[in-house]
């Protein structure tokens, strides 16, 4: 069976996702957190026991590590491609083998203090909606602020966000307006924002400080919804930086590799179902979809 891993991001965060890893693969499990610990130096231990992560960087560091973990346990070493949403293009990195793992966790924990630094805003998911109804609403909302779309997750779903206000504003016009369902995320970081532009001076270093390597398989970026076969280090410093502040483009992303790839079948390599149930709306084929089983050892 020819595979396209997908890997979540931090939308995927449930209390303890780490911890029912820990039980389901042990050994694998404590093996992640002891290379993690040994790059970042700090005990990772309370990743496994929090309900509420303490701030983002605690979040990303936890979706990551668990993403990690399932790959492990679970994605085919024969998998054709992989992308990833959002903060899942990191475990994505690691799958094609642009960034070795303990490269990758530095990278994550910068990025999340980054994050925890910057501005504050907030961000809502609109479904059912195509983007051409949404952009007018938007539009008029900017009065108050910045709001942009900042996930094209699929033909009828995206996230906007920005600064409060005009977000808020954004959302009373939807529900006013249109049939629109609006929810508000927990996350008061407007990830992917122009407002967030901010962010990227502090993340560049990280990224151009980090070793990158020849991948495998092609990087296939949020940013741009593009594949690169041979990218380079700019290549990839690039695509992270602009990453911080501009667009996941999801929906391209998928449809891109699917064209590339019809008779592959898109594997999940995460806790939940997030991107499986984001794909069952009206525009995959629920045929190209499978739930990997575990298939290395504990």
């Amino acid at each position: 069976m020819s595979a396209i891993c997908m890997f979540p991001g931090q939308s995927s965060l449930e209390p303890s996702m780490l911890a029912e890893a820990s039980t389901r693969w042990p050994r694998i499990t404590a093996e992640t957190l002891e290379r993690a610990e040994r790059r970042l130096g700090e005990d990772l231990s309370r990743h496994l026991t929090e309900v509420v992560p303490r701030n983002n960087r605690d979040v990303q560091l936890t979706v990551f590590l668990t993403n990690h973990v399932h790959m492990l346990a679970r994605a085919p070493s024969d998998a054709a491609a992989s992308l990833g949403l959002s903060l899942g293009e990191y475990n994505h990195l690691v799958h094609i083998g642009a960034l070795g793992f303990e490269d990758a966790v530095a990278l994550v924990g910068a990025r999340g203090e980054a994050y925890d630094r910057g501005p504050r805003g907030c961000m809502a998911a609109v479904f059912p909606l195509p983007v051409a109804e949404l952009e007018p609403i938007l539009g008029r909302a900017r009065v108050e602020g910045c709001v942009t779309i900042t996930n094209y997750n699929s033909p009828t779903q995206s996230v906007i966000g920005g600064e409060e206000r005009a977000v808020e504003a954004a959302i009373a016009l939807l529900e006013e307006e249109t049939f629109a369902q609006v929810r508000r995320l927990a996350s008061d970081i407007p990830m992917h924002a122009p407002i967030f532009r901010s962010v990227v001076a502090a993340f560049r270093p990280a990224l151009e400080r980090s070793p990158w390597r020849e991948p495998r398989l092609p990087y296939r970026p949020n940013v741009g919804a593009r594949r690169l076969d041979a990218p380079t280090p700019a290549d990839f410093v690039e695509h992270l930086a602009r990453h911080v502040c501009e667009p996941v483009e999801w929906q391209a992303s998928i449809d891109r590799v699917v064209a590339e790839l019809p008779t592959a079948t898109l594997l999940e390599i995460g806790p939940g179902k997030v991107l499986t149930q984001l794909l069952r709306r009206p525009w995959t084929a629920a045929s190209r979809l499978a739930v990997a089983e575990e298939v290395h050892p504990a």
